[in-house]
């Protein structure tokens, strides 16, 4: 996934990168049911919480809330429990 490649470029507006980066992954992972972009997509998640710097903290909350919620769903959507899974998995590793 290109956003993973692009998350170690450093330019001047390193927070708006952060922030961009992180929007684009959330679409992914809130549009796709295919595993293998889901993959893609959490594992840059969580390399852009390793990195991430002053923004990681809001960006790591923000997404295990949302993940949780999608866990915890009553209206459970399989695509949408493996995401959360699998971006819990990412930010428990690299955060």
């Amino acid at each position: 996934m290109a956003i993973d490649e692009l998350i170690d470029v450093d330019v001047e507006e390193n927070p708006t990168k952060i922030t961009r980066f992180a929007n684009y992954l959330r679409m992914v992972l809130t549009n796709t049911s295919d595993t293998q972009t889901l993959l893609l997509a959490s594992s840059a998640l969580g390399h852009l919480a390793r990195v991430g710097g002053t923004l990681t903290a809001d960006v790591v909350e923000f997404e295990v809330k949302r993940a949780l919620e999608w866990l915890q769903s009553e209206r459970y959507e399989s695509r949408r429990g493996h995401a959360g899974v699998l971006v819990l998995k990412e930010l428990a590793e690299n955060a």
